[in-house]
């Protein structure tokens, strides 16, 4: 048996670098079964804004107008959902709050393709209020399970699915909708929803996480320590020192998601003036496959950065392609612009996740899936604004201004 020499201390094993960073985190013991499940269960969540478009245009053969009001009723009702039902999970666990979600989409989703018209707008409501997103319960999931240490190349797995689903979701919902039809699409997609929300119910260990601490006989997350024998005051909880962190990181994930969406209408705008809107679904592609890569390489890091900072790179990136005059150079030109969104969205999800406590967990999450649907919701309207006042490159301004005024007045609130 060999010795260890007086003065001499053991060989440690060397810290992972580049893309084997995941190796250890996949190793973690049902994490590649999260990842996957959550890539299935964002999928129809990414497409029902188009089914449920096709259903109204095709099926009940009503305006883009009219298709527009069912799914802004389903977004708004998500975004003032997701934050309630985190309160939920925090205060009752996550198994029967999934089992309300997945009854209440299975029933609509079901009925979906025999509603009249303002029965399919309210439904669509109520839809949304009783979704807790894919994105939601992976994050969550991820932020209980991932060791601290793994947490960066998690939520950048996180980013990598999320940008898969937006590049598939969409496509499988038209084909379903166009090859077969808006029943179809409706009918299939949710029964994908509820079997991806029924496989996170049934996780082993979801009934137990997050149970409140009043049934537990615990500390509130107001009066939460780190480790055991310290007092209130040893680790700020979440709701007292860290509320400026989860405001910077919540509002950065909104100029976030308002690029996001932008982004796309003023790629829109941009081919139309160029006379290759053909293309643009091709631009659309190369910014999923960046972003996936950009994803990737996040996760690669050896630090964190602020969210702030990805959020002004971004903001500055995207501000000047307009001026790109053609669009086959504006398909490398976009290359910046995607990777820096998929690094944002990843380091505002780990930022918020650190700062929550294991009881506000779902709260803080929630409202970060509702700060990055309300930024999704807000940024195409801005960018059709400033298309149609100036002209198709100031989209592009309009929504990197926002991002980078945005991220520059919550650079001090991380400190």
């Amino acid at each position: 048996m060999s010795e260890v020499r007086p003065g001499t201390q053991r060989e440690t094993p060397a810290t992972p670098t580049g893309l084997g960073r995941y190796r250890p985190l996949l190793a973690v013991p049902g994490m590649r079964t999260t990842l996957v499940t959550g890539f299935f269960v964002k999928l129809p969540v990414i497409a029902i804004p188009l089914v449920l478009s096709l259903q109204v245009s095709l099926a009940l053969d009503r305006s883009l107008g009219a298709a527009g009001l069912v799914t802004g009723a389903w977004m708004a009702g998500v975004m003032a959902g997701a934050p309630v039902l985190g309160w939920a999970m925090d205060r009752w666990s996550m198994k029967p709050v999934l089992a309300v979600s997945a009854l209440a989409q299975g029933v609509f989703w079901t009925a979906a393709d025999r509603l009249p018209y303002p029965a399919l707008v309210c439904g669509a409501l109520a839809s949304g209020l009783l979704l807790v997103p894919g994105s939601t319960l992976t994050r969550m999931v991820l932020a209980g399970e991932a060791p601290p240490e793994h947490r960066q190349a998690a939520f950048a797995l996180d980013t990598v699915t999320s940008q898969l689903s937006y590049l598939a979701g969409p496509a499988l919902g038209a084909v379903l909708a166009t090859q077969g039809s808006p029943a179809t699409a409706c009918r299939l997609l949710g029964g994908v929803l509820v079997l991806g929300l029924a496989a996170f119910a049934l996780r082993p260990g979801s009934a137990a996480r997050q149970t409140s601490g009043a049934a537990r006989g615990e500390a509130s997350p107001s009066t939460a320590v780190a480790g055991t024998g310290g007092t209130q005051t040893d680790r700020p909880a979440a709701g007292l020192g860290t509320v400026p962190v989860v405001v910077a990181a919540l509002a950065c994930a909104f100029a976030t998601g308002t690029i996001s969406s932008g982004f796309e209408l003023s790629l829109l705008g941009l081919g139309r003036a160029q006379g290759a809107l053909e293309w643009v679904w091709l631009l659309i592609a190369a910014c999923g496959l960046f972003a996936v890569l950009g994803g990737l390489l996040f996760g690669t890091l050896s630090v964190t950065p602020r969210p702030a900072g990805p959020l002004l790179l971004l903001g500055l990136v995207t501000a000047p392609l307009g001026l790109v005059g053609d669009w086959r150079f504006l398909l490398v030109a976009v290359a910046p612009a995607a990777m820096l969104a998929a690094t944002s969205f990843a380091v505002t999800a780990a930022a918020c996740s650190a700062a929550a406590t294991e009881h506000t967990r779902g709260r803080v999450l929630g409202l970060y899936g509702a700060a990055v649907a309300g930024g999704n919701a807000a940024g195409a309207p801005l960018a059709g604004v400033a298309t149609a006042a100036a002209g198709p490159a100031a989209g592009f301004v309009a929504v990197g201004a926002v991002a980078a005024l945005v991220a520059l007045a919550c650079w001090r609130l991380h400190d």
